[in-house]
Formats: C-alpha cells, structure tokens, sequence
C-alpha cells in the first residue's frame, strides 16, 4: 500500500481500487491529477496481482481476500481525519459495492468506473465458464482470460504500456475466476443491502469487457448519479478524453465536502 499527499491543503483522502489483471502502477495520471486538485491518495495492489506475491500470483483464497484488503487502505485514509472517498475500476469496482453488502463503510462518497457485475457474453467468457467448472483442480492450475488489450482502451500509447507491463497478469487460477464469477451473481442480488450513499457510476457505452446490461440495472437499482460516456472503451481514465472523466469526479467529490461545510477554499 502506497500514500501520495498533495502540496496543496487537503480537501479529502481518496482510495482507489484497481481493475483485474493490473496494479497500482497504471493509475500514476490520475494519482497526480487528483493530488494537483487537493487530494491525497491511498492506493495498492490487491492481492495476488502486481506486487503483492510471486508465489499467488492471479489466485485468491476467496473474495474476502480483496475486502480485507480494501478495509485496510480505508482504515490508512481515515488516519487524515478528513472525507474520505472510494475509487472503484473494474474489479475494484465490485470489490466495493460487495464490500457495501458486508459492511457499513465510513466514507463520503463512492465512485465505480466500468464496474465488473458480469462479463460480456462472447466465446472467450463462454470457454473461460466451461473450463473453470470444470478444470484447475490444483491451486496451481491457471489459464489466460483471452483479454485483448486493445479493446480496454483507444489510448494506443496505453495500449502499448499495457502489453509491455512484466506487472500485469497473464494467467489467472481456475478457483479465481469462480470465485468472481461466483461474486457477481451474489452482489447483483444483493443489493437491497446498500444502506444509501452518495455513489456516482461511469461506464462507457462501447465497453467491451463488461456487460452493460448489468450496469444499467445497477443504475436502475441503486438510483446514482450516472455517467454515461459515448464511445469510450472500458478503462475511462486512460481514454483520450479521459480529462472530462476527471473533472466530473472532481465535481462529485468537492460537492459532497461543500455539502457537510468541510470545502477549502
């Protein structure tokens, strides 16, 4: 888990959780975007991924793996003694709106972007469903999830970071897929248990990891304030326009700090 503080005087603490597959070190804009708008920034790799392991890397033992971790980092932003807001992508995404069903989280505001409630429907997800029922009978087992990694993002500059990345998984476990698999079902419903919160949601309608039929039912469920974003691919933060993204989450955050009295002027 990293910290970074902003040279500016702090409005809020801001906790990110990464998407699947990755880690903390592709998230460096928007850290530094954040930190210029008087944020600090709390942020690691979730287990299994990035630099957590070597020995379980793309495994987890189960789902509670991700939400202890994610409480941890929580627990560091509240040590500022200021609002404290949760970043979801993707995985990270899930991550906290499971999280939300377990337990009451002391925040100001969540933010999902291209959260994970299901997978698109194609013949890779099909074949990954197939071989995770029934194979990987072993911790060790693991397979490729066929992701091509030009589809998360028309940035071809990330797209090229990407394929580059030594941090990012290749393979993930037979037990791992279930297990998400397994979470999104139970999170999607579930989530009468939300107790209400200021939450704000951006997917992209050209998304072509996540099943958007999920997000709108989400959107529907859960009443947020929803950002659709025509055209743009599932990793929002590195799309070309990916500075409209950051301003409406900025809007989001600094509206809820003027709301309670706390905004630094």
């Amino acid at each position: 888990m990293w910290k970074w503080e902003t040279d500016k005087t702090a409005k809020g603490v801001v906790v990110i959780v990464h998407n699947i597959l990755e880690h903390h070190g592709r998230y460096a804009w928007l850290i530094m975007q954040l930190r210029r708008r008087g944020y600090h920034v709390i942020m690691g790799d979730l287990p299994g991924q990035g630099q957590t392991s070597r020995v379980n890397r793309g495994h987890i033992n189960s789902f509670g793996d991700y939400r202890e971790a994610v409480l941890d980092w929580i627990d560091v932003a509240e040590e500022y003694y200021l609002p404290v807001f949760v970043v979801g992508v993707g995985l990270g995404g899930l991550i906290i709106t499971n999280l939300l069903e377990h337990v009451t989280l002391r925040v100001e505001g969540v933010i999902l972007i291209s959260p994970l409630f299901g997978f698109q429907h194609t013949t890779t997800t099909r074949k990954n469903f197939f071989a995770s029922s029934f194979g990987g009978t072993s911790k060790d087992a693991k397979f490729d999830l066929g992701i091509d990694y030009a589809t998360l993002t028309r940035n071809e500059e990330a797209v090229a970071e990407i394929e580059n990345d030594s941090l990012v998984l290749k393979q993930v476990s037979f037990h791992w897929y279930r297990s998400i698999i397994e979470t999104m079902k139970e999170t999607m419903e579930h989530l009468e248990r939300i107790e209400p919160l200021a939450m704000q949601l951006h997917y992209g309608t050209e998304d072509q990891l996540i099943d958007l039929d999920q997000i709108k039912i989400f959107e529907r469920e859960m009443a947020c304030e929803a950002m659709e974003w025509e055209g743009y691919y599932h990793e929002l933060h590195h799309e070309p326009e990916n500075d409209k993204v950051l301003r409406e989450m900025v809007r989001f955050m600094d509206k809820r700090i003027e709301h309670i009295g706390l905004i630094v002027k």
